[in-house]
């Protein structure tokens, strides 16, 4: 529930996310960045770029409905290019990452638009590259940019709490999937340092 809350909540409540438009999920390679994928999917997104930094994670996403994949490795230039490339006309991002990346791709996305007037909601859920970014004013006023972030705060708690059941149905459904290792709470020290293959969950699980 809670990897998947993150962009489910973003998608319906701090945007007006429809079927046809296209997404980038920036950071999609961790558990929440692969059930942002498979949101984007279900409410009909017409273009899916994952952008991320593990490349066996990363060649998973297309099976879960990525039309596009970016690695974030390597030297970051040449990252912020190839990211500006796949999702300069995206609708919104979903930015998991924030940091360096972010201020990187940014301005790389902006000036590839053709239409900077067009509307670019970048929803920001994660800091794992940093807390913190420089963005020059001048990209502010060149494009038609909306930063914003989604969490408690920015929505309210009845609004959170109004998108649970309609989450449980999908992933009751089987609509959004996890792969998962099931390990007894007793093996919680085992578990916590085993290795896993790429897309795999960790789920400690307690018997009666």
């Amino acid at each position: 529930m809670n990897p998947a809350m993150s962009s489910w909540v973003a998608l319906r409540r701090r945007t007006e996310f429809r079927p046809g438009r296209s997404i980038l999920v920036l950071g999609a390679t961790g558990n929440a960045g692969r059930m942002a994928v498979q949101i984007a999917r279900h409410l009909g997104a017409d273009g899916i770029v994952a952008a991320g930094r593990d490349p066996k994670r990363l060649v998973l996403l297309t099976d879960l409905g990525a039309t596009d994949v970016v690695s974030l490795a390597g030297d970051p230039a040449q990252s912020a290019d190839k990211l500006a490339e796949a999702a300069a006309h995206v609708d919104v991002v979903i930015d998991y990452t924030w940091g360096a990346p972010t201020e990187r791709a940014i301005p790389a996305l902006l000036s590839r638009r053709t239409d900077r007037s067009a509307p670019l909601d970048w929803i920001q859920i994660g800091s794992m590259a940093g807390p913190d970014i420089t963005l020059p004013s001048s990209v502010l006023r060149a494009a038609n940019l909306r930063i914003m972030g989604s969490g408690q705060g920015s929505v309210t708690a009845a609004g959170i709490i109004a998108e649970l059941p309609s989450l449980m149905t999908e992933l009751s459904k089987g609509t959004l999937t996890v792969a998962a290792l099931p390990r007894p709470l007793a093996q919680v020290e085992d578990a916590w340092t085993a290795p896993t293959e790429p897309g795999q969950r960790v789920v400690l699980t307690v018997t009666a």
